[in-house]
């Protein structure tokens, strides 16, 4: 009962590097529901730890009936100190994974987020989406 009262209430606060997207709220509430939102918001903090003006989004979709993800990434424009809208944004980056495979989307996504969090910044797959040209 707990559970369920927690889950209906349960809001995903994915605020600092994340912008808000339908896509990451998704596979936050499949990380609660599968019990592994421990491990995303670890993965959170610490791909939050560094590039601190950088803001990410994160979707999700399929091609070719296999999975991807893609990853966003956001600087502010020169001049703006505190961006407040996308307008004080400009798109920097798009990077796609694409899954070899059907498997569940959701579980796809959460894997690669998680993984982007493991030993940030010092991982391959963060360096690609954030520190790379």
């Amino acid at each position: 009962m707990l559970i369920e009262k927690f889950k209906t209430n349960y809001c995903p606060t994915f605020q600092a590097k994340f912008l808000h997207s339908e896509s990451l709220k998704q596979i936050a509430d499949y990380a609660v529901e599968k019990g592994k939102f421990n491990k995303l918001n670890d993965a959170r903090k610490n791909i939050d730890k560094a590039f601190l003006r950088t803001k990410l989004k994160v979707d999700i979709g399929y091609d070719d009936n296999k999975p991807f993800i893609r990853f966003t990434r956001f600087n502010p424009k020169s001049g703006v100190i505190t961006p407040q809208t996308m307008d004080d944004l400009k798109l920097e980056k798009k990077v796609i994974y694409k899954s070899d495979k059907k498997v569940n989307i959701l579980k796809f996504a959460l894997e690669k987020l998680i993984k982007l969090g493991n030993s940030a910044p010092d991982n391959n797959m963060y360096k690609n989406i954030v520190i790379k040209k």
